[in-house]
C-alpha cells in the first residue's frame, strides 16, 4: 500500500532537512575558517631527532615552534646538559607515533623545516609538556607567537620550581662582557645598554664593546610597548641565538618577550642584583628625538 505523507508530515520533514542542511553548512564554514587560520592535520612520526625536532613518515622535518631545547652534540662536540633527557621526553610524548600538527603562521624556517605546534592525540600540548619539565625554554620569533602566553606561564612555573635547565648553572644568564656570551648558539645574556643606534631598519643596543642586540624596527613597532630609547643606560637580559663574526657578536630578537628589562619586567633571566635596580628615569621624548 502506497503511503502518502500528509501536509504536516511533509512540512516537518522539510524543516528537518533544512536544519540538517544548515548544520552541515555551519560545520563546513567552521572547518574552512579553522583551515584558513591554521593548517591542522594528523601525522605519523618516523623518528625523533632531538628535543625539539622530529621527522614524519612522509620525510617532512618538523621543528617545534615556540620553544628551544638543549642541543645534542655535533661534530665531536658533547651534548648540552639535559639534551638526551629532552630527546627522550619528546620520544615518550610522541608515544605510538601519531601527533596533531598545527602549522605556524610562518610555515618554514631557513633550513626548510616545517614550524609547527604539536599536540598528542589525547589533547596535550607537546611544547607545554617539555616546558613544564624544564627541558626547553620558551621563544618568540614573530610572527609565530600563537601560544606564547601559555608557554611563558608554563616556563615561569618551571623556573620557580627550578626544574630542568632552570636548576643548572650551565644555563645561567651570561654577562655580555664575557667570552662565553660570544661563543655562538642559543644563550641567555645580560648587560647594561651602553649605546643605542637608530637605523633605517634596525635598532641596535650595544651591551659591550663586541656584543650588540638588534631589533627590526617593524617588529619593535608591533610588539614593544615602550620606546627603544627608554633602555638607555639600563640593565637588560635577552635570549636568542648568538652569531659571531670575527670578534663581534650579535643577537637578533623580534619580540618583546625575548628582552627582559631588569628592575621592571618579571624576573626570569635578570640576575638578582640587577633585577632589584629600577630603570633609570629618562626623558623619552628628548632621547628619541
Amino acid at each position: 500500500m502506497l503511503h502518502r505523507p500528509n501536509a504536516a508530515a511533509r512540512r516537518s520533514a522539510g524543516c528537518i532537512g533544512s536544519c540538517l542542511a544548515g548544520f552541515a553548512l555551519y560545520l563546513v564554514l567552521c572547518v574552512s575558517s579553522l583551515a584558513q587560520s591554521a593548517h591542522v592535520r594528523q601525522a605519523q612520526v618516523r623518528h625523533v631527532v632531538d628535543g625539539d625536532t622530529l621527522v614524519l613518515d612522509n620525510g617532512e622535518t618538523v621543528r617545534l615552534a615556540g620553544i628551544n631545547a638543549p642541543e645534542l652534540g655535533q661534530k665531536g662536540q658533547p651534548d648540552q646538559p639535559l639534551a638526551a633527557e629532552a630527546t627522550r621526553a619528546l620520544r615518550e610524548l610522541v608515544g605510538a607515533g601519531t601527533v596533531v600538527v598545527e602549522e605556524a603562521m610562518e610555515r618554514e624556517d631557513r633550513h626548510g623545516r616545517t614550524l609547527a605546534y604539536l599536540t598528542t592525540t589525547d589533547g596535550r600540548s607537546i611544547q607545554a609538556q617539555l616546558l613544564r619539565e624544564g627541558l626547553a625554554s620558551a621563544v618568540a620569533v614573530s610572527p609565530n607567537v600563537r601560544h606564547l602566553q601559555r608557554y611563558a606561564e608554563t616556563e615561569r612555573r618551571a623556573l620557580a620550581e627550578k626544574r630542568g635547565i632552570w636548576g643548572l648553572s650551565y644555563y645561567r644568564t651570561l654577562p655580555a662582557t664575557s667570552k662565553a656570551a660570544g661563543r655562538g648558539g642559543y644563550a641567555f645574556v645580560y648587560g647594561k645598554v651602553q649605546r643605542i643606534e637608530i637605523g633605517d631598519r634596525w635598532y641596535a643596543f650595544s651591551l659591550a664593546k663586541h656584543f650588540v642586540v638588534l631589533v627590526p624596527r617593524s617588529d619593535w613597532a608591533h610588539y614593544f610597548e615602550y620606546p627603544p630609547c627608554s633602555l638607555d643606560r639600563s640593565q637588560i637580559a635577552v635570549r636568542g641565538w648568538v652569531s659571531t663574526r670575527g670578534k663581534r657578536s650579535r643577537l637578533v630578537i623580534k619580540h618583546a618577550f625575548m628582552l627582559e628589562r631588569c628592575g621592571s619586567d618579571p624576573v626570569v633571566l635578570c640576575p638578582e642584583r640587577t633585577a632589584r635596580r629600577a630603570l633609570p628615569e629618562t626623558d623619552d621624548a628628548a632621547l628619541c628625538g
